[in-house]
């Protein structure tokens, strides 16, 4: 007969979930940013070891692009079925920069490293699936899309208030719109 699984800080190792460490990874990162992040702090939050949390993630690192890609996860996508492009494209942007104030250890990370998962994957494919329903080609969609992105960022590090959002990105679907209306 085996013996039990080994404990840390008496857990047993299957105890703890992966989903449990990265949602408490996201919690330290919100309240103190990038540099907050330690396996040694999150180990204490957890109640276990550091070294124990190396059953479950490899490194800080991957720690990190399993934090990352969850909160891009966590952020809503219209439906693609019958899309109006503006709007969505507007919901989107909005969703964008409120998952980024919500989350600013995120731009942080991003200008340290790149932290592409499926999530933010999903994310970009279905912001360019809606630029592409407007009608635009492959290629003007794809730049559509990494402008609204780039508008949303940008916006988030200023910390630019609501309004002023709205407006440089209804000024930057009123250029799309041109462009579409030029084509025809």
């Amino acid at each position: 007969m085996s013996s039990p699984m080994p404990t840390t800080a008496g857990m047993p190792r299957d105890a703890l979930h992966q989903e449990q460490i990265v949602q408490a990874a996201i919690a330290l990162l919100d309240e103190g940013g990038i540099e907050s992040l330690s396996m040694r702090r999150l180990g204490s939050r957890l109640g276990i070891t550091a070294a124990a949390l190396y059953w479950h993630v490899k490194s800080r690192h991957d720690l990190l692009l399993l934090a990352a890609d969850t909160v891009w996860g966590q952020t809503p996508l219209p439906a693609l079925d019958g899309v109006e492009w503006r709007p969505a494209l507007l919901a989107m942007a909005d969703n964008l920069h409120s998952m980024l104030l919500r989350h600013p250890w995120l731009l942080a990370a991003m200008t340290i490293q790149p932290l592409d998962g499926p999530a933010r994957g999903r994310h970009d494919e279905h912001l360019l699936a809606v630029c592409e329903a407007s009608g635009l080609t492959r290629r003007d969609a794809e730049q559509a899309a990494q402008s609204v992105v780039t508008f949303a960022i940008g916006a988030a590090l200023a910390a630019t208030p609501r309004p002023y959002v709205s407006f440089g990105l209804q000024s930057l679907l009123d250029g799309v719109e041109a462009r579409l209306a030029a084509r025809t």
